[in-house]
């Protein structure tokens, strides 16, 4: 997400996926994508239970033309956190976040709904829309107007600190660059950054948790 574009609106999307492997009356829990990135391929990042670890694999791999798990690691007693890559087609729901400047909040997959959690530029949420509809059927949506400034009360100073280290790509994995640049693009020393960053994402966390306790972003299944 590009700040200082317009404004912006946080959109909660269920729908069914037609077609896809999400629909699988086979698994049985509940799946979250934690987090995506868009290069030539897709690479996500999944919270599944174990017990579907199976049923999930085999479809994936019959569905993209590329497929590779990557990683593996547990979470907690009974669930798994997968990262694998695949293949973009043509029109997925991270690819139309990613081409529009969009903010991945998360995503749940149960019970053949897939609920997708976003912050996309008011411009553009006609167009996401749309192009969804050509993939989903029986879309609830719900449109919020999002304010990232009021929201996480970054000052102006904040916001160009934060701009300029997404822009350059600090908070991708890997890193693009680090604060030795971020210090000189700044004019700041690396200490100061430093402490900016670390002020910026208390108070980025700390709505979000706020907005996690109050039910507005869905939680992980406790068993």
């Amino acid at each position: 997400m590009r700040l200082g574009n317009g404004p912006l609106v946080r959109l909660k999307v269920r729908a069914v996926h037609d077609g896809c492997w999400s629909t699988d009356e086979r698994i049985r829990s509940e799946m979250r994508i934690l987090d995506f990135r868009i290069m030539s391929d897709n690479r996500l990042r999944m919270l599944i239970d174990k017990e579907d670890k199976d049923t999930l694999l085999n479809p994936l791999k019959k569905t993209y033309n590329l497929f590779i798990v990557n990683g593996m690691s547990k979470y907690g007693r009974d669930k798994l956190i997968i990262s694998f890559i695949k293949s973009i087609q043509e029109i997925s729901v991270p690819k139309l976040i990613d081409q529009y400047h969009g903010f991945f909040l998360g995503s749940v997959y149960k019970n053949g709904i897939e609920e997708w959690n976003f912050v996309i530029p008011a411009r553009e949420v006609k167009v996401v829309l749309s192009n969804m509809n050509l993939i989903m059927s029986r879309m609830e949506i719900k449109a919020d107007d999002y304010d990232p400034v009021s929201v996480a009360a970054l000052n102006s100073q904040e916001l160009e600190i934060l701009n300029t280290a997404y822009e350059l790509g600090y908070f991708d994995f890997p890193r693009e660059t680090d604060l030795k640049e971020l210090s000189r693009r700044l004019n700041m020393s690396k200490s100061t950054v430093s402490y900016h960053l670390r002020n910026i994402e208390r108070k980025i966390l700390s709505n979000i948790l706020k907005d996690y306790n109050r039910g507005l972003v869905s939680k992980v299944s406790e068993e």
